[in-house]
């Protein structure tokens, strides 16, 4: 199948199956770079050191660069081969929570994810006329339970790293609402392009 015939969902799980298979590969090249060092090694005694002058100095040195080599190379392909999965699960992080215009049904996972949005902001303006009114009564915060646990870690975080941010009753800073309402207009713009592209 052409590159041209997938969808972008289906190059990008193909380019993490592709890190995945050269991981495994590095992997083996790895471990068989590993042991044949150590094969080297294991046939030089312990601690024997290089006999300057004696004949067995040229191939004593070219078994030591051997080794060295092969654990250098060992070392090397295992560091490829992390990387290379680390690449693979950051791929698979993204297509987890992506959504893709040509998906088969983008226009329904933007709209459930617009409408969680604005629920989450509907949430976070009640919960702040609360805190308004806790504010003029002298209490600490406005009605938590108003906000799902997100939020309420959202807002727990701002009050213990950035408290000069917190007015009186903690309402969300207005940072937070701004935030929130432009990414409710960019997923509302990408709903109304994805439909329009996919008539």
């Amino acid at each position: 199948m052409a590159d041209t015939d997938r969808t972008y969902r289906e190059r990008r799980e193909a380019r993490a199956e592709r890190l995945r298979d050269w991981a495994d590969k590095n992997h083996t090249k790895a471990a068989a770079a590993s042991d044949k060092a150590h094969a080297i090694s294991d046939m030089i005694p312990f601690g024997q050191p290089i006999l300057v002058g004696h004949h067995s100095e040229g191939r004593h040195r070219r078994d030591v660069a051997r080794i060295t080599s092969g654990h250098r190379t060992a070392y090397e392909k295992s560091r490829l081969a992390g990387s290379q999965e680390s690449r693979a699960a950051g791929i698979d992080r993204q297509l987890a929570v992506s959504i893709y215009r040509d998906d088969p049904d983008a226009v329904d996972q933007l709209t459930a994810r617009l409408e969680r949005l604005e629920a989450e902001r509907a949430r976070i303006k009640a919960y702040n006329v609360t805190a308004r009114k806790a504010a003029k009564e002298g209490q600490s915060t406005g009605d938590l339970s108003l906000l799902d646990d997100k939020q309420k870690a959202v807002l727990v975080s701002v009050i213990r790293h950035t408290p000069y941010m917190v007015k009186p009753g903690a309402p969300f800073p207005a940072y937070h609402l701004s935030n929130l309402s432009g990414r409710i207009k960019a997923t509302r713009d990408r709903v109304t392009e994805t439909g329009r592209g996919n008539q």
